[in-house]
This record gives C-alpha cells, sequence and structure tokens, in this order.
C-alpha cells in the first residue's frame, strides 16, 4: 500500500550561518522524509503548519509570541514530534512554556573542545547499542528546573566528575514526544556518521506514536 512520506519542518530561526548548508544536510540525512526550511517565527502565527508532523528547531536566540508559543505546544501536544538540537536550548530565553515543554534551558557553555559522550540508557530506540564516543563541541550547562520527568540517554563530565552533565534526553509532552541534544555547534558535525544516526533515530522515535 503507498504511504505518504512524513513532513517535517525545519526551523531554523537567529542562524546566521550556513543555513542552506544545514538544510541540505540536514534533508540528506532524513531522505526518507520531506523536510521543509523556515527561518522566521511567523509561520507559528496560526496553525497552518499543523500539516507538518514534526518539527526539527535548529534554532538560536528569537522570541515566540504568546500566539505563537501557544501554537506550537498545541501542534506538538497533540501528537507529534519535537526534535531539539544545539541552540534549541538556547532560544526563546522568555518563553518559560517552551522550555516546561522542552525539559531544560540552557545557561553556559566551556569554549569549543573535544569530549566523550557517555550513553547511560542503552535501552532506549535511540541510543540503543551506541557505544561512548567522543565529539568536537561547545560543552552545554543547562537548567532542569523548567522542566519534569526528562530520562537522560547520553551524558558528559566536563564541569563536574561527580555532577556529569545531560547531553541527550526524551520526555513526553501531553501526547507528543520530545528529544533534545545539546550537540551541533559546528555544521560539519552534521557530517559525523554518529550525529546522524541519533538524529535519524531521534524523528523516527518522535513519529511512531502517529503510526
Amino acid at each position: 500500500m503507498f504511504q505518504t512520506r512524513k513532513k517535517i519542518l525545519l526551523y531554523q530561526g537567529g542562524r546566521d550561518y550556513n543555513l542552506d548548508k544545514t538544510f541540505k544536510l540536514i534533508t540528506n540525512i532524513l531522505n526518507d522524509y520531506i523536510v521543509d526550511c523556515f527561518i522566521n517565527v511567523n509561520v507559528f502565527d496560526n496553525n497552518d503548519f499543523f500539516k507538518y508532523d514534526a518539527t526539527i528547531f535548529f534554532s538560536q536566540e528569537g522570541n515566540l509570541s504568546t500566539i505563537q508559543e501557544e501554537n506550537l505546544l498545541k501542534f506538538i501536544g497533540s501528537g507529534k514530534g519535537f526534535v531539539g538540537l544545539h541552540g534549541a536550548s538556547a532560544s526563546f530565553k522568555f518563553n518559560q512554556k517552551y522550555f516546561e515543554m522542552l525539559g531544560g534551558r540552557f545557561v553556559s557553555h566551556k569554549d569549543l573542545q573535544e569530549f566523550l559522550i557517555k550513553i547511560v540508557d542503552k535501552k532506549h530506540e535511540i541510543t540503543q547499542n551506541l557505544e561512548d564516543f567522543y565529539f568536537k563541541d561547545e560543552p552545554y550547562r543547562h537548567d532542569f528546573s523548567f522542566g519534569k520527568d526528562i530520562r537522560i540517554l547520553a551524558e558528559a563530565q566536563y564541569y563536574d566528575e561527580n555532577n556529569p552533565e545531560p547531553i541527550m534526553w526524551v520526555k513526553n509532552y501531553k501526547k507528543g514526544r520530545i528529544f533534545f541534544c545539546s550537540l551541533g555547534h559546528r555544521t560539519v558535525s552534521l557530517k559525523e556518521p554518529i550525529f546522524q544516526t541519533i538524529i535519524k533515530r531521534a524523528v523516527q522515535w518522535a513519529l511512531e506514536n502517529q503510526n
């Protein structure tokens, strides 16, 4: 039976470099889906974007109006998927409900460096059978007081050896599924096989409850 390809909304608002290159790399990674790119929050002004099955936020900075935030959360809460990469946790600093949905809010980061990513949950579909790996990126620190019930998939020890920082996590938001990964500062990261695998699996997992 013929199946319509799932549609993904890629939001890159706030990023001012390599937008076309990033879009091309992500469409190559997600070649089983239809991916459309937007860079303006106006796409969330009304419910027209509800035709998409999931969103990927590879964003930086910006603000959501009350209506835009409500529409986005309604979209996710209805059972749509949300995949946040890198700056998605540093975007929309004044939108508390957005962070409650996401599960964490960016606080600070260290300089670009290579560090070890430790997979702590090898039972989840996204990280199943993945081994620990080194990755060059900006180590992020997050405030988790805004979110609840996150399931940590991977972490790193770059601030305090006794208190590792979550790198990847998942959670539910009403009927929707949420995934976040703080990696992705460099566009070239999208060429890394391990990062490509994580993104593919994250999108597939976020869409599973729609089948």
